[in-house]
C-alpha cells in the first residue's frame, strides 16, 4: 500500500446511538484497510461514536481519529424531508471536518448516510478542494425516492431526485450495499444508477460466535424476528406465525423478538413471544445475547421493502451464523446466491408455517450443519479486511487523483 493514501473524512450526520452502527463500524474498517496510510477521520453524535468504539478493530491508538458532532435535531431520522434550517447545520459540520485534512493532501470525504441537502452542501463545498472524491452511501434513505415531491419549488430543488441528479463534475458517486439496489435504482433513476457502486455490507468482525450452534433434537426450537417490529419487515406475518405454532407445538417452539416494537404500537399484540416487548432500542450487548440464543432468524419481508436498501438483520443472521428462514425478494435472493444453502427461502406466509412445521416434525441436524457451514464461508468473504483490496481498487479507478496522481 502507498504511502500516499488520501486523508478520509466519515461523517455520520443521521444516525445516534446503536442505529445501524455494526454497519458503520465494519464499513469504517474496510475503508481503513484500504487506505491504511493515511488519516481517517470519522464524525458523530457522541452516543453513536461510543457504539462504533466498541468495534475492537477500530480501538487501536492512533488507527483512527474520532470527532464528537452536534447533528441536526430536526427531522431526526427522516432523510427525506428537504430543511433550509437542517442544511446550514449540515454545512457547518462538513466544512469543519475539512479543516482536519493536510494541506495538499487527497481526500475523501464518505458520507455513511446522508439527506439530500446533506449531498448538496458535500457537492458544494468539495467543488473548492480539486483533489477531494465525495462518496455519499445511500442506505434505507434511497427508498425516499418513491415518495412524493415537494411542491415548494425550492424544496423539490433539493430533495432526493434532484440529488440523485446532480451535476458534480466527476467528483461525487453514491454507494450501496448489494448489487440488486442498483438494478432497481437503475429503473427509476438511470443516471444515478451509472456512478453508483457497490460495496458488499461488510460482518463485524468483532462479533464472532465460538462455536456454531446445532440444530436441537430434543429441546425447543427458537427463532428470531431480527430489527424494528415493522408493518414493511413482516411483524404481523411473524407474530400470527407465533400465534399458531406455540399453540399447534406446545413447549417445542418459542418466538423471540430481537428488536423493538415502534412507538404507539399495541403491544399485547407480541403476547406470543418469549420476552416482554418494549420501544426502547435494545443494547448491543442485550441485542447479541438474544440474537446468540436462537437456532434461525424468520425474516418475512414484504414485497419491494428491501428493493433499495440492504438488510441489517440479515447481515446479524450472517455474523451470528444463524441459518435463514426468510420471504423471496431482491435482497433475500441476493444473499441466498452469494451464499448457497444458508438456510430456506419461501414465497408466501403459508411456505414460511410449512417450513417451521418441517423443522419441528422432520429436524435435519446434518443440513443445518451445512447451512452454517456455508454461512462461515460467505462470512468470511465479507470480513473487511477481504473487501478492502477490492474497494481500494474501485475507489482509485473512480477518483485517480486519491493516489496522488491527477
Amino acid at each position: 500500500m502507498s504511502s500516499a493514501d488520501p486523508d478520509v473524512l466519515i461523517v455520520e450526520m443521521t444516525w445516534t446511538g446503536t442505529m445501524h452502527a455494526p454497519g458503520n463500524a465494519a464499513t469504517i474498517g474496510t475503508v481503513k484497510a484500504a487506505f491504511p496510510s493515511g488519516p481517517l477521520h470519522v464524525f458523530a453524535d457522541p452516543t453513536h461514536l461510543v457504539e462504533l468504539q466498541r468495534d475492537e478493530a477500530l480501538a487501536v491508538e492512533g488507527h483512527v481519529h474520532w470527532h464528537a458532532i452536534r447533528p441536526s435535531g430536526l427531522y431526526r431520522g427522516r432523510t427525506g424531508i428537504v430543511s433550509f434550517r437542517r442544511i446550514a447545520r449540515e454545512g457547518a459540520i462538513l466544512l469543519a471536518a475539512f479543516r482536519h485534512v493536510r494541506r495538499g493532501r487527497p481526500c475523501l470525504l464518505f458520507l455513511l448516510s446522508a439527506t439530500p441537502t446533506a449531498i448538496f452542501a458535500a457537492a458544494c463545498l468539495a467543488r473548492f478542494r480539486p483533489n477531494c472524491a465525495v462518496q455519499i452511501g445511500l442506505h434505507g434513505n434511497l427508498n425516499d425516492i418513491r415518495s412524493a415531491r415537494p411542491r415548494n419549488p425550492f424544496r423539490r430543488a433539493l430533495d432526493l431526485p434532484a440529488a440523485l441528479r446532480l451535476g458534480d463534475g466527476g467528483r461525487l458517486r453514491f454507494l450501496v450495499l448489494d448489487e440488486c439496489i442498483v438494478a432497481t435504482l437503475a429503473s427509476l433513476c438511470p443516471k444515478a444508477a451509472t456512478r453508483t457502486d457497490v460495496l458488499k455490507l461488510p460482518v463485524n468482525s468483532g462479533e464472532n460466535p465460538r462455536p456454531p450452534g446445532t440444530l436441537p433434537s430434543t429441546e425447543a426450537l427458537h427463532v428470531g424476528f431480527v430489527g424494528q417490529a415493522t408493518t414493511a419487515k413482516g411483524i404481523e406475518v411473524f407474530l400470527r406465525l407465533a400465534h399458531s405454532l406455540t399453540e399447534q407445538f406446545p413447549g417445542r417452539i418459542v418466538f423471540h423478538l430481537i428488536g423493538r416494537a415502534m412507538p404507539g404500537a399495541d403491544l399485547a399484540a407480541f403476547a406470543p413471544l418469549a420476552e416482554q416487548v418494549g420501544t426502547a432500542h435494545l443494547s448491543r450487548a442485550e441485542f447479541v445475547e438474544r440474537l446468540a440464543r436462537l437456532h434461525y432468524v424468520v425474516l418475512p419481508f414484504q414485497p419491494g421493502y428491501y428493493d433499495l436498501a440492504a438488510s441489517g438483520a440479515l447481515l446479524d443472521a450472517l455474523t451470528w451464523l444463524k441459518p435463514i428462514i426468510a420471504m423471496r425478494g431482491a435482497m433475500a435472493e441476493s444473499f441466498f446466491v452469494e451464499g448457497g444453502e444458508i438456510g430456506h427461502l419461501c414465497n408466501t406466509e403459508g411456505d414460511l408455517h410449512a417450513t417451521l412445521v418441517a423443522l419441528l416434525e422432520s429436524p435435519d441436524p446434518g443440513r443445518y450443519a451445512r447451512q452454517i457451514d456455508a454461512l462461515s464461508v460467505m462470512r468470511h468473504a465479507r470480513r473487511a479486511d477481504q473487501l478492502a483490496p477490492t474497494y481500494r481498487a474501485m475507489m482509485l479507478r473512480n477518483f485517480p487523483f486519491l493516489a496522488g496522481t491527477r
